[in-house]
């Protein structure tokens, strides 16, 4: 029977796929029902071949395609392909579902394989959405902080990096004389973002312990892979290009707690990112590129979205437990986002820049 260790030493070897909808599947056994293969994107797809099969759950629905794939001098391939998440390549993942189903004897009977298969291919995709969430929340916030040491004087640099708290669980990603930041990323082409706690959206009041804050933007960044020869960043590239600012702004002492703090974003979804030792692993290494970056002052009325005071009526509902969606326009008023990634920090820094 092939083992876990077998699939994935078969997809260490799998080559990329030349361009476009190009790729090469390698089949497992010799039957070849179970296939593995990367897109032109590296991303890693598993191919069931046969009939189409019925997902149950929708995360597996959702990721899943039954498709007649065209091959070069051979018949077209009747397939089901199951797309993993984005991020990375994930190799250890999509060997796990492979050997999975071939112990379940898929080679004789798909169906049965993988309806008992597809709970632990549902579990491995939500974990993977998980660490891929991670991921881009780490991009966006490094990229944002990035470009507020950019643009401010060097005394401010280090206090620019020490006020950065979205490292670890707190009310706020980032505050900065009064301004508080919440940093939301998505790959979508709209500001469209999970909001938990109306915290998030609201400027916290001042308190007999805090001065609290004078105004709240939500910092919406929208990301895209970047394309071959385009300029891009990762996050290895975005933390180097902190530690050279740092360095610059003769601030180097702090280097190690800002290395530490990158390390434990994300540590409960399973990324923990290590400069030192994983700047060349994938999934860290993905490029990206900024599609926009709006600063959405939250304390416009103009804004319609859930607030405190619409909840605490409710005496029998947790407000800081709620979790919901906003979807923000891309324009709500003149001046209301505030757009481009240097107007967004200049309306941070203030006369700190």
């Amino acid at each position: 029977m092939t083992s876990y260790e077998d699939v994935l030493d078969q997809i260490m070897s799998i080559a990329v796929g030349s361009a476009g909808d190009d790729r090469t599947i390698t089949w497992l056994t010799a039957s070849q029902v179970v296939g593995l293969a990367r897109n032109s994107r590296g991303h890693l797809e598993l191919f069931l071949a046969g009939d189409q099969l019925r997902a149950r759950t929708s995360t597996v629905r959702s990721a899943m395609q039954h498709h007649s794939w065209h091959r070069e001098n051979q018949p077209p391939l009747s397939a089901n392909r199951i797309l993993l998440p984005a991020l990375g390549h994930f190799d250890q993942v999509g060997a796990f579902i492979a050997a999975e189903l071939l112990r379940e004897k898929a080679d004789v009977d798909l169906e049965r394989a993988f309806a008992v298969t597809e709970p632990l291919i549902e579990l491995s995709i939500k974990r993977l959405e998980i660490s891929e969430n991670a991921i881009l929340g780490l991009v966006g916030e490094l990229l944002f902080l990035d470009a507020l040491c950019r643009r401010a004087d060097d005394i401010h640099v280090g206090p620019i990096v020490q006020a950065w708290d979205g490292w670890r669980r707190s009310t706020r990603d980032f505050t900065w004389e009064g301004t508080g930041v919440e940093v939301k990323t998505t790959t979508q082409s709209t500001s469209s973002h999970t909001i938990h706690g109306v915290h998030q959206i609201e400027a916290a009041p001042a308190t007999d312990d805090d001065l609290g804050e004078a105004s709240l933007l939500l910092v919406s960044v929208g990301l895209c892979q970047a394309e071959p020869d385009v300029p891009a960043f990762s996050i290895p590239s975005l933390v180097d290009s902190l530690l050279e600012r740092l360095n610059a702004a003769g601030a180097g002492g702090m280097i190690d707690d800002f290395l530490t703090h990158v390390s434990v974003y994300g540590s409960e979804s399973g990324i923990g990112y290590e400069h030192a030792a994983m700047a060349n692993d994938a999934p860290f290494t993905t490029p990206f590129a900024l599609s926009f970056l709006r600063g959405y002052d939250m304390g416009d009325p103009a804004v319609e979205v859930l607030r405190r005071d619409d909840v605490v009526a409710h005496q029998h509902v947790n407000v800081e437990s709620l979790t919901f969606r906003v979807d923000l326009p891309a324009t709500i008023n003149l001046h209301n986002p505030i757009a481009g990634i240097r107007r967004v920090t200049e309306a941070v820094l203030g006369h700190s820049s």
